[in-house]
This record gives C-alpha cells, sequence and structure tokens, in this order.
C-alpha cells in the first residue's frame, strides 16, 4: 500500500512567482521547478529545501520557474529533468541574470560553474515519452502549450498519479498548438496554476485587431510605436501578428528576443510555425549595438523590445527618448507585476526614469495577450483531468482563494497552501 502523497510549497504559494514544489512519496522528494520572485524592493528565493533531492522537475524557462535551478547545484545537486528549449532557454536567462548582477554590482546566486554543473545534470525529455526517474517515480511530460518546450508533468508513484500543471494555455496561440490536456488521462492529484481563475480572456482576434489598429494609428500621425513584450513566446508571437498583417513602417527588435527567436528556430518541432520563425531571423531588424537604436529614433517605426516589466532593459531608452512626444505610444502586452515600475504607470499614468519622475505624454495602452489559461480552459482542465484532490497555486491571494471557495461550493476536494505549508494528500 502507497504511503501518502504530501506536497511542500516553498513558492508561489497564494502568490505569483518562485514557483517550487516538493512532492514526497514512497520517501522520495521530487522538486518541481525552482524560480525567483522580483518586486521592486527585493529578490524572494523559494523556500530553502532542507530534504535531499531525489530528483527535479523544470516545467519551462521563464524565470520565476527556473531562475534559482543552478543554485540547487550548489548545495543540493540532483538530476533535473526538463525539455531540451527548457533548457536552452534557461541557459540564456540564467546568464543574462549574472551580467546584470555585476553590472548592477551585486554577488549572484550561482555562478558558471553551477551551471555548467546543472547543465551536465539535466536529462532532455520529449512530449509523451515517459521515464523513470527515480526508483519509484515514471514521469511524462505533455506539451503545455504556454511558450517553447513547456510541460504538463505527469508523476506516477506506484498507484497514485499526480500532475503538476506549471504554468499552460489550453487554447491554441499562434505558435503553439495548445496544452494536450487530452492525452493525461484521469488523475489522482492535481497541482495547477490559477493565475486567472477569476476572468475569462477577450477573443484573441479582437485584440489582435485592436492592436494592429493602434500600430497603424500611430504610424500615420508620424509616432514610434514601442512595443512591450517578454523575449520569450510574447516577442515571437508579436512578430507573427505583424508579419501577417504587415505595416507600413520599418520593424525593429530590441533585447533577448533575437536570442530567444534563435533558440525557436533550434526546436523547429517545439513550435506550430518553423518557417514563419526562420523568416524572422532573415528578414527583421535586429539592434545589436547602441548605434543601431539611435537609427530607430529617426523615422517612424514599430519597435518590438523587451521590457522587464519596465524595471530596466531596452526599452528605458526608448521610454527615456520618446516619452514626451504624444504622436508616440508604448503598446504593453504582458502582465505587470503590483509594484513594478509597469503596473504603477498603468495604475498612475507616472513613470520613475533615469532623470526623475515623468508623466509621458505618449499614449499608453495594454493589450491581453496573456499564455496563461484563462478561467473557463481551467475548469475545462478540472473537468477532463478529474482529480479526487485539487491543489491550487501560482495565484494572486485573492483569486485563488475566491477560485478555491467557489470549487468547494461545486463539491470538489481543493486545497490553497501558502508558501511554507504542507499538504497531505
Amino acid at each position: 500500500m502507497s504511503t501518502n502523497y504530501t506536497l511542500t510549497v516553498h513558492g508561489a504559494g497564494k502568490e505569483i512567482g518562485r514557483s517550487s514544489f516538493v512532492l514526497n512519496a514512497e520517501n522520495e522528494h521530487i522538486l518541481m521547478d525552482y524560480g525567483v520572485k522580483f518586486t521592486p524592493e527585493e529578490t524572494a528565493y523559494p523556500v530553502p529545501i532542507t530534504k535531499k533531492l531525489d530528483a527535479a522537475i523544470l516545467s519551462h524557462a521563464h524565470f520565476d520557474h527556473s531562475g534559482f535551478v543552478p543554485h540547487l547545484f550548489v548545495d543540493n545537486p540532483t538530476h533535473l529533468f526538463t525539455t531540451k528549449p527548457t533548457l536552452e532557454l534557461s541557459k540564456m536567462l540564467w546568464a543574462d541574470s549574472m551580467k546584470i548582477a555585476a553590472q548592477e554590482g551585486e554577488t549572484p546566486a550561482y555562478d558558471k560553474a553551477h551551471i555548467a554543473a546543472a547543465e551536465t545534470n539535466t536529462v532532455g525529455m520529449h512530449y509523451r515519452k515517459p521515464m523513470d526517474i527515480t526508483p519509484n517515480a515514471r514521469l511524462e511530460f505533455f506539451d503545455a502549450g504556454h511558450i517553447l518546450g513547456s510541460a504538463m508533468s505527469r508523476i506516477d508513484i506506484k498507484n497514485k498519479s499526480f500532475v503538476y500543471s506549471g504554468d499552460f494555455m489550453v487554447a491554441p496561440m499562434r505558435l503553439h498548438n495548445g496544452a494536450d490536456i487530452k492525452s493525461i488521462g484521469k488523475v489522482d492529484y492535481l497541482l495547477m496554476e490559477s493565475t486567472y481563475g477569476n476572468r475569462v480572456h477577450p477573443d484573441r482576434e479582437k485584440t489582435i485587431s485592436e492592436f494592429m489598429a493602434k500600430i497603424r494609428e500611430t504610424l500615420d500621425r508620424g509616432g514610434h510605436c514601442i512595443i512591450a513584450a517578454f523575449a520569450i513566446g510574447r516577442s515571437q508571437e508579436i512578430l507573427d501578428i505583424l508579419f501577417e498583417y504587415g505595416v507600413d513602417a520599418p520593424v525593429f527588435v530590441d533585447g533577448m528576443s533575437r536570442k530567444a527567436t534563435e533558440i525557436y528556430h533550434q526546436f523547429p518541432q517545439y513550435n506550430s510555425k518553423p518557417k514563419v520563425v526562420q523568416r524572422m531571423l532573415e528578414q527583421l531588424n535586429f539592434v545589436e549595438h547602441p548605434g543601431i537604436r539611435k537609427q530607430t529614433l529617426k523615422q517612424p517605426c514599430v519597435v518590438v523590445t523587451t521590457a522587464g516589466m519596465l524595471e530596466g532593459g531596452p526599452i528605458m531608452f526608448y521610454l527615456d527618448k520618446l516619452h514626451a512626444d504624444e504622436r508616440n505610444s508604448l503598446l504593453i502586452t504582458g502582465y505587470q507585476v503590483q509594484g513594478t515600475k509597469g503596473r504603477t504607470l498603468l495604475e498612475t499614468g507616472k513613470i520613475e526614469l533615469d532623470h526623475g519622475t515623468v508623466e509621458p505624454k505618449l499614449e499608453i495602452q495594454r493589450f491581453d495577450f496573456s499564455a496563461h489559461s484563462g478561467k473557463d480552459h481551467l475548469m475545462h482542465t478540472i473537468q477532463t483531468l478529474s482529480p479526487e484532490h485539487l491543489v491550487l497555486i501560482h495565484g494572486d491571494i485573492k483569486i485563488s482563494g475566491d477560485f478555491t471557495a467557489e470549487l468547494k461550493e461545486q463539491g470538489y476536494k481543493v486545497s490553497n497552501p501558502g508558501v511554507g505549508e504542507t499538504v497531505t494528500l
């Protein structure tokens, strides 16, 4: 007879950021994700893991899931199981975080040797190809539809099954087919993100239509259109939209998006439009040094740039130069964490730049291009997998709490643990 499963939340319990969970079953400890959470005040890390790990799983490369993984190889080394695209994207982000730490005079949480150790100890897996990862646990990945290489994890231990959703998107997006929920099968336990447990996303095609109209409106009045986009996933989707709909102006790409797009090209089987990705690399204007960045200001154009929630990165150059001209526009395409400059700008119309706080005259608009499942698709996932016990994580404390209460009223067994808490499954 199997021992009880327990799940300890080391991060992303009643919060978004620093995802980290340890599953304990048959006296084996399996880590799922090891991320960090950036706030204006500090960088928050997962609650330390004191038990020796038997295996670690990385769902995808976004830094709130992958950012602390090399630190495992400082004091708790183990085998890391992930997809090959996730490893390549993570290595890009890990190297960038070390570079930023050096620029800001901070001591990084790990060094090149730890990144190398993480790579050496990583086992690259494919979707729907089960693998024994411990003496008792078998792991199978399913496409999560979120970004390149993102995976939902099914863990079978003895006669029990457990699924960790990571971040997932049920609806197809432009470069991804949507989460492969139907192939997972019924499970006993489901650990699921609840980011949008309170609302349904707007119609994607309507959002794209409004987005393109705003770009053309900006260019028609002689302005620059700055598009703030995450380097991984969001930038490639935006570029695909620009290719399909077309704009009568140069399109520039700034920041880590080029490297991320190269990794998309490196793994064509993990995205639905490999030929379009190749075209991006061949035809787009990549900003490779400050001189090109200055050239973008000489004529109306579109700039797709990494944003860091307006906390840093190339976008700060464009905001500094363009904020005072009402012909220009800033289109924000990603979630802005509470307390960040991006969130403050949306809420107050003000932002802190190098020379002080300003109230930009350029037009500012946010578009919902989320790669997380909305409430309707979260419910679809619960109904499809039909778990005996559902654990909600990776959600704002109020949103996840309200969603938990609503699900309990519908008869589901639901837990919504906070950081540091352990749930008995």
